[in-house]
């Protein structure tokens, strides 16, 4: 009796919230959604949910279309799809970028599991060891490819025997490094303007150096180079050289060969025999894996590798009486689909992160690829204008014996860069308030200088500007075209949502911005606002990038190569009536319809005086002021690694102190650091209404940066913050199950 008397309502709905949170957290999967990424793959994978489906396996296999790996390992993520079969590369790319697990390993014949990346010589070439491959020759599979350019050139750049000119530049440091190559694909590989022809000079036609039809190209096509062309190294794997020896090839250029008249350079800087390469090589490539996302639950993975080990043991044969094999790809007129072909088996993995399954060797290799020059302070960007910009920041800086050396990491986004930074690739980048927010909070990312657009003011203002000929007011923008500067960026989205949201607006349920704003205004352009890292589920409205104008992939993307992207390209995408009412900043429409603007050549007709500015109180004005404005904001920031020492920050300050010192200036004929003229673009790397960078002081983290109106704000349109980690899900069911064994037995003697 006494139990059923503490079993009441409260009891009850606490048990209904336990019933719930408990499938959010600890449920098994119900469904595994395989990403597929060609109609090929897409058409084995909807055979195979049919056959899985007829032995009644579970969870259920369903199918997701995507148009790259990336995409796939991005939708996977962000929880639209459950696994996929990656090569060690992209487990590389999606561990690090996307947070994927590998959970099981493809197995191959005689169970093999991947191979062994080696450095081959002759035995009588007796003087090449793995620290003197300075200036010799050499012959690789293919650029890019795992055991002839990636392993072998990755592993020189990580361990410093290679010097390394430019970040991601392997091919230009392996170029200054080795004396006459043949890597074939080198050419089409290299940027513009970038001599390479040396690393074809031994290649079967070094005017073309094919990846795919040079003679030389593939395994074995480098140890043949190496025996014709007389080069010092073959980097290949072991098999090459066992298959082509020994009588075992009869071609006339491998019949007399002999395996042990060829050894292997060992990391170490010894030399062993062919046969000694489980322990003498230079990195083993793994086998393909099977990944899903990082935080899923132990019972959601053990269901998806309880349904692959079940399913090998009905459909791993080819030709099995099933009627479904699972590694054979030749009824859908494709090679390796879903799985490498060549697999016999699956093996389960325990690894709790990727690094594991790829192993120091490899992993090293693979960051080595992406090695910027020893010492140098990494500045990451996000176009080729900011790239080539961060060229020339860091050949003017050089040019005054500005230390250490800026070079410059180039990736597609800030997102990106705030994951490179964290993961120690890179070391700075800019960003405004909403990033600044996103990177401190979710990356551990801290500023350690502030843009100034007035003198000893980290600040601006949020506006929102008209065209001169509307009569429109701030509280009739329902059913206008909006210009934003970016999803998430601080004037074009962030404060414009919260003003609309505050004053009743728009309503913004379960952190949805997106949705609300494209129920509010009938069109936009939102760059980013339909990229996998803003809209992930895939249910922002399109609307939100109708107005946008960038070309095929750059249409509608978070960067510069959107021509209505930031700043001016918000004020652009006004200015040329795609839009009604345009999310900027303060000096915006000065910089560029001012009596002292910029010519940018759209903007060449313009003048302040076609512009207006919408006031709070529902006014218009045609001048500035702070009573005609959205919000004050703290300036975008200079932002690095919560890892460095004070010293190191104190280092990065002092190499922009003396870099805007003589550079800080728009005029003259030299670098400017504050200007993008010169680089087609605007606001690259640094706004271009910047007049000085200064030190954040005590404001040294991303919320004593940000003001806490602003956090209050922006977390209200922070997806994450609403719905809340797995971690978060955990704690909270924990607590209701507190709860409920308190509430039941608490008393009970």
């Amino acid at each position: 009796m006494a139990f059923t008397a503490r079993f009441n309502s409260g009891c009850v709905l606490v048990l209904i919230c336990l019933f719930h949170m408990s499938k959010l957290v600890i449920s098994a999967a119900d469904e595994a959604r395989w990403c597929t990424i060609s109609t090929q793959e897409a058409n084995k994978c909807a055979t195979m949910k049919t056959k899985f489906a007829e032995e009644e396996l579970t969870p259920t296999i369903t199918c997701v279309n995507e148009a790259s790996h990336e995409a796939c390992m991005s939708s996977i993520a962000s929880g639209r799809a459950d696994l996929i079969t990656l090569d060690g590369g992209d487990v590389y790319t999606g561990g690090k970028l996307y947070g994927l697990l590998p959970i099981m390993e493809e197995i191959y014949a005689d169970g093999k599991k991947g191979y062994n990346a080696l450095a081959v010589v002759r035995r009588s070439n007796t003087d090449v060891t793995i620290d003197n491959l300075k200036d010799k020759t050499t012959c690789h599979t293919g650029y890019g490819r795992t055991a002839g350019w990636n392993i072998p050139v990755g592993t020189l750049l990580e361990e410093r025997k290679m010097p390394s000119v430019g970040c991601q530049s392997s091919l230009e440091s392996a170029s200054q490094f080795f004396n006459l190559s043949c890597v074939p694909g080198a050419l089409e590989a290299a940027k513009e303007g970038t001599d390479v022809s040396n690393l074809c000079a031994l290649c079967h036609d070094p005017d073309t150096c094919s990846r795919a039809g040079d003679t030389y190209a593939g395994y074995t096509g480098a140890f043949r180079c190496m025996i014709e062309q007389g080069a010092d190294v073959a980097f290949i794997k072991t098999e090459t050289v066992l298959d082509n020896t020994d009588g075992n090839n009869q071609e006339p250029w491998a019949a007399t060969l002999r395996s042990e008249d060829f050894e292997i350079l060992c990391r170490d800087g010894r030399r062993r025999p062919i046969t000694e390469d489980a322990s003498c090589n230079l990195a083993t490539s793994p086998s393909h894996a099977v990944v899903t996302a990082g935080d899923k639950s132990k019972e959601e993975i053990d269901s998806y590798v309880q349904l692959l080990t079940k399913a090998v043991d009905l459909f791993a044969v080819d030709g099995n009486a099933k009627g479904f094999s699972m590694f054979d790809s030749e009824p859908w007129s494709g090679d390796d689909l879903l799985f490498k072909d060549t697999t016999e088996n699956l093996g389960v993995l325990n690894s709790d992160h990727y690094e594991d399954f790829l192993g120091l060797e490899y992993l090293g290799s693979l960051d080595g690829l992406l090695k910027c020059p020893e010492g140098s302070l990494r500045f990451c960007t996000i176009s080729n204008g900011e790239q080539e910009k961060c060229e020339a920041m860091s050949s003017a800086f050089s040019g005054i014996n500005i230390n250490p050396e800026i070079s410059c990491f180039q990736t597609e986004n800030h997102a990106d860069c705030m994951k490179y930074i964290k993961a120690d690739n890179a070391d700075l980048v800019t960003l405004d308030g909403g990033d600044i927010y996103t990177a401190g909070k979710y990356h551990d990312l801290v500023p350690v200088m502030g843009e100034t657009y007035e003198v000893g003011d980290a600040s601006y203002w949020a506006v929102a500007v008209v065209r001169a000929d509307t009569s429109f007011t701030i509280n009739d923008l329902k059913g206008k075209k909006s210009c934003h500067t970016g999803i998430m960026k601080t004037a074009g989205w962030v404060v414009p949502v919260g003003y609309l949201s505050e004053n009743g607006h728009i309503e913004v349920t379960n952190c949805d911005s997106a949705t609300a704003i494209g129920e509010f205004f009938s069109e936009s352009c939102a760059p980013g606002a339909l990229t996998e890292k803003y809209d992930p589920l895939g249910t922002n409205p399109e609307s939100l990038c109708s107005l946008c104008i960038g070309m095929g992939d750059e249409h509608c993307i978070r960067n510069d190569h959107e021509p209505y992207y930031d700043y001016s390209g918000a004020f652009r995408c006004l200015a040329e009536g795609a839009g009604d009412v345009a999310f900027i900043k303060h000096v915006t429409v000065d910089e560029y319809a001012g009596d002292n603007k910029k010519d940018v050549g759209w903007n060449a007709d313009l003048q302040s005086s076609d512009f207006r500015y919408l006031c709070p109180d529902g006014t218009r004005q045609e001048t500035w002021s702070q009573d005609c404005s959205l919000s004050k904001v703290a300036s975008h920031a200079l932002m690095t690694s919560g890892d460095k020492t004070e010293a190191e920050k104190s280092q990065i300050r002092d190499v922009f102190n003396r870099g805007q010192t003589s550079f800080g200036s728009d005029s003259g004929d030299g670098f400017k650091l504050f200007d993008s003229e010169d680089y087609e673009g605007s606001d690259l790397l640094f706004k271009d209404s910047t007049l000085s960078l200064i030190d954040v002081g005590n404001r040294n983290t991303y919320d004593t940066w940000l003001s806490e109106e602003y956090l209050e704000g922006i977390k209200t349109q922070d997806a994450e913050e609403c719905s809340g980690s797995p971690t978060l899900k955990m704690t909270m069911f924990a607590l209701l199950l507190g709860l409920f064994v308190g509430h039941v037995f608490g008393g009970v003697a």
